[in-house]
């Protein structure tokens, strides 16, 4: 498992290109970025260190925004800093992946529990039957832009979560608290990481079928 670094200090234009981000190729079919928002990022550590060399690549953000909102005044540029940020994970796709996994977390006391939002309606229709039989009571789907979905508003750029190049997941990890992370969030996180991850081959599969 490759684990790759970007930095996020400032605003977007204080440093040269080149030292923004650091492309690695790899041979994983998924990547997931882990410490998007810095209060989560000890959660994500946990989580991809329980996964097996080679089931994913691992992409931290050690500099990461935070995820509490900030004040009116300050909102503009979070959503500036914030958009750059996620932008910087496009030389990361660009013909190394299939599939971005984005890790979050929230708090919900009746957790743990999860949701899952795409921006590709055949991805979650996979997901949703692959959890069905997995997952039936803790992880719900949500497709960006579909008429029936969970009204849902992102800050994402679109150009990660409806991007032709590569399929975008976000798992949102509910724990029952503000304590440690709890034993059962960790591994569920794990489990939908390896359920996500085996599911990009439908991409192949559709395309095979097509005439």
């Amino acid at each position: 498992m490759k684990r790759l670094r970007v930095r996020q200090k400032g605003w977007p234009g204080d440093r040269q290109p080149e030292e923004r981000t650091k492309v690695a190729i790899s041979s994983a079919p998924a990547l997931v970025v882990i410490g998007i928002h810095r209060e989560e990022l000890s959660f994500g550590r946990e989580v991809v260190d329980g996964l097996r060399a080679g089931e994913v690549d691992v992409l931290e953000i050690p500099d990461g925004l935070s995820g509490r909102r900030p004040r009116p005044d300050q909102s503009f540029r979070y959503d500036m800093v914030h958009e750059a940020l996620y932008l910087q994970l496009l030389p990361h796709m660009r013909s190394h992946h299939q599939l971005l996994i984005d890790l979050h977390t929230g708090f919900d006391e009746n957790g743990p529990s999860a949701d899952l939002i795409c921006g590709d309606a055949v991805l979650g229709a996979h997901l949703k039957t692959v959890l069905a039989r997995a997952e039936p009571a803790s992880a719900r789907i949500i497709v960006l832009g579909a008429p029936d979905a969970v009204r849902t508003h992102t800050a994402i750029p679109e150009r990660i979560w409806h991007n032709p190049s590569f399929l975008y997941l976000c798992i949102e990890i509910y724990l029952p608290g503000d304590g440690p992370a709890q034993p059962g969030a960790v591994a569920l996180a794990r489990r939908l990481i390896r359920l996500a991850a085996g599911c990009i081959a439908y991409r192949g599969e559709a395309a095979e079928r097509a005439p």
